[in-house]
């Protein structure tokens, strides 16, 4: 679909474009990656450490918020960095990102569309397809042995945390076929790729498509803290030890061990 760069190298924490949020910033993000040279990617680290200056300065108010969103914005960073010397991570998440962007907004737009499928595209963008990809990164290892299971798991859980976050509602019966159209063709790379390749590929996608994850529970918690102890975030941690909640610290705290 023809789409605005802006929107693919976003930096804001909204995304209001008519491609329902499928290409918010992660192809900007393989763009940094995949280039040669270390100095987009400076850039943008460089812009983060500014944006985490004037958010908390070390005299007057501080602003919270800003801190989180500077916090999560240089996580975004530290994974395009990772993904620089590991191009086999950023051909996965490029697959997984076309199957959301040829496979599943067409199969939303034929169902749900109507007449004017652009207009019904911008509900999308509360943050349906992080929740897909870092629920689905939990069911991989949870269903294993059942993987026919998990397009059902992971429906019931993007209703229940959506509910419990009071986000906003989408139709189940859209959440049920988007969740089908991306699950099939991302089931396929399962054994050519491996459970735990597929599950970091979801990971690292839902921490970049995410337009604010500093207010997204689903991928702070099953997306960004997995990375994190992973050890792929190395400047992120300690900003995000700094502006997210005590009980999320002590998790990263506790998974890191040697990292």
């Amino acid at each position: 679909m023809a789409h605005p760069t802006n929107c693919e190298s976003a930096e804001g924490h909204s995304c209001r474009c008519a491609c329902g949020g499928a290409q918010h910033g992660w192809t900007g993000s393989l763009k940094l990656a995949r280039d040669p040279s270390p100095t987009a990617r400076r850039e943008a680290r460089d812009r983060c450490n500014v944006r985490w200056t004037r958010a908390l300065p070390p005299s007057g108010p501080r602003k919270p918020s800003k801190a989180r969103q500077a916090a999560t914005d240089t996580a975004k960073v530290d994974l395009a960095d990772w993904l620089s010397e590991n191009p086999k991570t950023i051909e996965n998440i490029q697959k997984v990102g076309d199957i959301l962007v040829d496979t599943v907004i067409k199969e939303l737009d034929e169902r749900f569309g109507g007449s004017n499928p652009r207009d019904a595209r911008k509900r999308l963008n509360d943050h349906l397809w992080c929740d897909i990809l870092a629920t689905s990164a939990e069911a991989i290892e949870k269903f294993s042995e059942a993987i026919d299971q998990i397009p059902e798991y992971v429906t019931t859980v993007i209703m229940q945390s959506r509910e419990a976050d009071r986000r906003g509602l989408l139709p189940e019966a859209l959440v049920r076929v988007a969740v089908q159209a991306a699950w099939a063709p991302i089931k396929k790379m399962i054994k050519p790729t491996g459970i735990e390749e597929l599950q970091r590929t979801c990971r690292i996608l839902a921490v970049l498509i995410c337009p604010a994850p500093e207010k997204h529970k689903a991928v702070r918690d099953g997306a960004l803290l997995p990375l994190a102890k992973e050890g792929l975030l190395e400047t992120s941690k300690e900003r995000l030890k700094q502006v997210f909640p005590a009980d999320w610290v002590r998790r990263l705290q506790e998974g890191l061990g040697d990292v």
